[in-house]
């Protein structure tokens, strides 16, 4: 099954019912790839007991795996433009759910993190492919909203995967969590090949090396791109730092275990279930300016919350769930400007969009590795804090949001 690249000519808009197909199937797709992406999170300190590790070693498996992630993405994006962005996705599941089943056998820490890292790239060619391939049928004045319905199913997975896996290593054991990653992927991967059909009036360019170059140059040649990547590698790692520390900052103040720590990971996936389903509200009310730096002011708030060392542990999953509000808030805008920067190379625009988050989700655990050393928890929370209230208030002034295009 094939999907190709967005063409300079605007494509016929599908019926809505078809619209709505390709968002929940495309969306179980999300689901599988945010399952995994974020099952280890509540892991960290069973997986350091486990191999005989410390907590910043396991952490920073985080970090492999979103480097992969993030080095993938420019062999990815002109992949997915050439060859179909369908059969990218699919093919990717595939190996997904592959990588997930030899993770449950690892037999040592060096492996696990190597197939981890492996997994990195296959996740990689999912929900980058599948914003692009939604960009290729959604018009501008409805892709925000479309893509925060896409946001919802992925959301649930990151929800799903971190409580559940927190539960399934306290009653199975942490092979089990990977062993249903595994199955989640494969599902997905079928539902692509059985349910989706390529675009009708889709053309493609064969993959070569010049291709890739000129559909990188025609991304660059809008000035927009270069702001809005390096906005989104600082926003990448000031969030992403904070989820591989949760479980270990959770046991250490109150002893809880990985399945509590789950349910607080799985706040942040609430907060963006609310946003999903208030998107055209939002947009419509506030606009892309003020959902910025409202999303950057309502996650600092909920870090200086969850710097608050007495507050019970419970309170961290309301304080997680503003978080995710307004980090999504926040990114959701930047998604759907990243659609638009390259209409005839949108497979590779939204990879590089991708690549620039997963730079800063690479960087954002080592961050706060060396600040929660220098700082201690509650220092290396609020800094983080007022960098990303920061970073909401000037994102607009840096990157004007009102329209898509310069």
């Amino acid at each position: 099954m094939s999907e190709t690249s967005a063409n300079p000519a605007p494509p016929v808009t599908p019926p809505q019912g078809s619209l709505k197909s390709l968002i929940l199937v495309l969306g179980a797709c999300g689901f599988a790839s945010t399952f995994t992406m974020r099952l280890l999170d509540p892991l960290v300190p069973t997986l350091a007991a486990q191999f005989g590790r410390s907590i910043a070693q396991v952490a920073a498996v985080a970090t492999a795996f979103s480097f992969a992630y993030a080095i993938g993405q420019p062999f990815l994006g002109p992949i997915a433009d050439s060859l179909g962005k369908l059969r990218t996705i699919s093919t990717c599941l595939g190996a997904l759910a592959l990588l997930s089943l030899a993770a449950a056998f690892a037999g040592s820490f060096d492996i696990l993190t190597g197939v981890r890292m492996v997994a990195g790239i296959a996740a990689g060619g999912i929900i980058p492919v599948a914003m692009a391939a939604i960009g290729d049928r959604a018009p501008m004045a409805e892709r925000q909203i479309m893509l925060g319905r896409f946001l919802v199913l992925m959301i649930i997975g990151q929800m799903v995967g971190a409580a559940c896996s927190g539960l399934i290593a306290e009653h199975l054991g942490w092979r089990y969590v990977f062993a249903m990653a595994a199955s989640v992927a494969a599902i997905a991967g079928a539902l692509v090949v059985l349910v989706l059909k390529p675009r009708p009036n889709a053309q493609r360019a064969p993959l070569s090396f010049s291709g890739a170059l000129a559909n990188y140059a025609a991304v660059f040649a809008n000035p927009r791109s270069k702001l809005l990547y390096g906005l989104v590698v600082v926003e990448g790692s000031l969030i992403f730092g904070m989820p591989p520390y949760i479980a270990a900052i959770l046991h250490e103040r109150a002893g809880v275990g990985p399945s509590q720590a789950g349910l607080v990971i799985a706040g942040t996936g609430l907060g963006g279930i609310i946003y999903g389903v208030l998107t055209r509200i939002l947009v419509e009310r506030l606009g892309p300016t003020r959902m910025t730096t409202l999303g950057g002011i309502v996650m600092g708030l909920a870090y200086v919350l969850f710097s608050l060392a007495f507050l019970p542990w419970w309170s961290a999953i309301a304080i997680f769930t503003l978080s995710g509000f307004g980090f999504f808030l926040m990114h959701g805008t930047f998604q759907a400007l990243a659609t638009e920067l390259a209409p005839t190379a949108r497979g590779s625009a939204v990879a590089l969009f991708a690549c620039a988050l997963f730079c800063g989700h690479a960087l954002g655990p080592v961050l706060m590795g060396a600040a929660l050393h220098l700082l201690g928890t509650s220092g290396a929370i609020l800094v983080f804090a007022v960098g990303i209230a920061v970073l909401g208030v000037l994102a607009p002034r840096i990157l004007p949001l009102a329209g898509s295009r310069t």
